[in-house]
């Protein structure tokens, strides 16, 4: 089972991702019933590395006040792109160190170790595959290392795509990730008042036959799945998907739904870095692919 959602955190820089990120993270809230929290990470220029931050005043560095400037300007757009039906406003957090943060992804991650059942909203930034290998993204870099449920919202998402949640995705295999993944799919779904549908991909090698058997995989994942998932009340849908290319079946099944507003909800399997950045994993194939938010949990 899934640690309850108490906090939902989105970080902030006035980007249009990171726009269609709040207004999503905070759906999520409203729908959660959770307090929302905007972070911004004010990381330092390099330039600045060789003088001495601690010493260094916003009333007598204009570059200082200038990122200080820009630090409200991203949380008075932040604050533009809230869902108009949030009733507690957001708590706004600043994270700036006397030295200069060489990883917002890093700060990220420790800042939400420190708040337990939070779940992460962040905006992704398109980079090619060669991109992601040789200097990956912020947002990747935090799928790969959170302890926490983190929702990935597209860079071309707008307002209107974040705001919406019609329908609920969740891959099943019968791992444990999966099913702490189900378990918190159900509770949105309850939530928005939306039906679930569980993806099952057939793997190489099982023929139609086996599948159709009582205690073929597919029917033992989903049963767990259904277990994991509880009562929803506008309904549960099964799917087997043929073929080996895992991640292009769960986007294909995300884009069936496209009209409706989906979210994929998956676990992740735990790949390290290296691992996932030479062999690839479904959940950042999924991330690339999916045109609606995807939320992996760890």
């Amino acid at each position: 089972m899934s640690e309850p959602i108490s906090l939902v955190i989105v970080p902030v820089d006035g980007s249009a991702s990171a726009q269609a990120a709040v207004r999503h993270a905070s759906l999520l809230a409203r729908l959660l019933e959770t307090p929302l929290q905007l972070l911004h990470v004010m990381p330092l220029n390099p330039a600045e590395l060789s003088d001495i931050p601690a010493n260094r005043q916003a009333e007598a560095d204009h570059d200082r006040a200038r990122r200080q400037e820009m630090v409200a300007e991203a949380f008075a757009r932040a604050r533009q792109a809230l869902d108009p039906d949030l009733t507690q406003p957001p708590k706004e957090v600043l994270l700036e160190d006397a030295s200069f943060i060489r990883h917002p992804d890093r700060a990220i991650l420790e800042h939400a170790a420190r708040h337990a059942g939070c779940l992460l909203v962040l905006g992704a930034r398109q980079l090619s595959d060669v991109g992601k290998f040789m200097q990956g993204s912020v947002s990747n870099k935090v799928v790969h290392r959170a302890r926490c449920p983190v929702t990935i919202v597209h860079a071309e998402a707008g307002l209107s795509d974040a705001a919406r949640l019609g329908h609920v995705l969740v891959p099943v295999d019968g791992s444990s990730h999966c099913l702490k993944a189900t378990a918190l799919a159900g509770e949105l779904a309850r939530r928005a008042d939306v039906r679930v549908e569980l993806v099952f991909c057939r793997p190489d090698g099982i023929s139609v036959d086996a599948e159709n058997a009582d205690d073929s995989p597919s029917s033992d994942a989903f049963r767990w799945a259904r277990e994991a998932l509880g009562e929803v009340p506008r309904g549960i849908e099964e799917v087997v998907s043929e073929g080996k290319r895992v991640p292009e079946a769960i986007v294909a099944r995300a884009r069936h739904h496209a009209e409706a507003a989906p979210m994929v909800v998956m676990g992740r399997r735990g790949l390290g870095k290296w691992q996932s950045s030479l062999l690839g994993s479904v959940s950042h194939r999924v991330i690339d692919l999916a045109p609606c938010p995807v939320t992996v949990v760890a």
